[in-house]
């Protein structure tokens, strides 16, 4: 089948979802209010941003007509997701906690339907455009019979957790492109959970016909757990205290051009041994609340994998390592910008990993000054 039926059949797919969604979202409309509880007992009713207040002080009505982005919906949701809440000011004289809302609620929707062409648009190409050059670099020449692949020994099963980080970050974009577009953060994610698991499984269907190697289990599974874990992170409030993440720095294989499989392009994402994926765990969320002025919040805890020997030229020789890291909550670490370009940007680089000191604990402890350089002690 031709790329253009790839690309239109993603993009009749997404449209379908998408007006689903929109049509639910219509149905509910008006049914789903967060509330605020301001000090001494009065409430305030939000949605999408605060659009109703009932009696609230002047100060917050005031407040909230200056800088109504001080609770949109997807910052209001991202307060929601720590611990219970804790005060939220709006300005000097009036103080407010939120009130999380019914788990799963729909919500409103504003779909913007220009943009929604954009982003599919957007989308779209950029699909086009990767499916272009993974074609090139893996599946030139290797066209044969369908068949499965039991690829477990590869790399150590180091390769799964890329592939499950791959479904991870691919819903994360997709999720921007939704929101841009107008739908509420329940649609949004759901829809690029669920285009992410597509794209990584039309990957590996590609493999599937790759005389070399094929479709492989578990690297589906990998796929459609990362997508998944997305979906829950935004629906779970817990789980916003638990990020994966990914760090790469390019190997010594991949310096010196030495590919798994003669006569194939060596890329980034084939660089197994320059990667590294972590489970970043969020102290201050974590820890009791009288802990927190003991525990800067924008440090976390990580543990993860990395390469021992994974550019050895034998399976039998291939070894991951296992890790404790600091890390850094970005989200904290770089103040929100009023451009969305920019914010854009600070939300998708906190899904990396960046140098920092780092213990390995199996294979050969060692302790690295900065990881993923080599200045070591042990």
């Amino acid at each position: 089948m031709s790329i253009s039926f790839y690309c239109r059949s993603l993009v009749l797919l997404v449209l379908g979802m998408a007006t689903r969604a929109a049509a639910q979202s219509d149905s509910t409309r008006n049914s789903s209010y967060d509330s605020l509880t301001i000090s001494g007992g009065r409430t305030a009713s939000i949605r999408f941003g605060i659009t109703e207040i009932v009696d609230a002080p002047s100060s917050l009505a005031d407040s909230v007509k200056r800088s109504p982005k001080v609770l949109s919906e997807r910052d209001s949701f991202a307060y929601l997701n720590t611990r219970p809440p804790k005060p939220f000011e709006l300005d000097k004289s009036t103080i407010a906690v939120v009130e999380p809302p019914p788990k799963y609620a729909i919500g409103q929707s504003e779909i913007d339907w220009n943009r929604f062409a954009i982003a599919t648009g957007g989308l779209t190409a950029v699909v086009a455009g990767l499916h272009i050059y993974q074609a090139n670099a893996w599946w030139s020449d290797q066209r044969g019979d369908f068949h499965v692949f039991n690829d477990a020994e590869y790399k150590d099963d180091f390769d799964k957790f890329g592939h499950a980080f791959g479904g991870y970050y691919s819903a994360h974009f997709f999720d921007e492109a939704f929101t841009w577009s107008g739908f509420n953060e329940l649609q949004s994610a759901a829809l690029g959970a669920t285009c992410a698991a597509l794209w990584e499984l039309y990957i590996e269907i590609e493999d599937g016909f790759a005389r070399d190697w094929g479709f492989s289990h578990g690297d589906a599974i990998a796929d459609l757990v990362g997508a998944g874990f997305y979906f829950a992170r935004k629906q779970v409030p817990y789980l916003d205290n638990v990020k994966y993440k990914w760090m790469y720095w390019p190997s010594k294989q991949m310096l010196e051009n030495r590919p798994d499989i003669p006569g194939q392009t060596l890329t980034f994402i084939e660089d197994y041994a320059g990667q590294s994926f972590w489970v970043s765990l969020n102290v201050n969320g974590l820890l009791p609340e009288a802990a927190d002025p003991y525990w800067p919040d924008w440090l976390n805890l990580a543990v993860g994998v990395a390469d021992y020997s994974l550019g050895a030229p034998t399976f039998e020789e291939r070894k991951k390592a296992w890790m404790i890291s600091l890390d850094y909550d970005l989200g904290k670490v770089i103040p929100e910008s009023d451009s969305p370009i920019l914010n854009f940007i600070r939300r998708g680089l906190d899904y990396w990993h960046f140098p920092a000191p780092a213990m390995r604990i199996s294979p050969d402890p060692r302790f690295f000054i900065l990881f993923p350089f080599r200045m070591s002690i042990g």
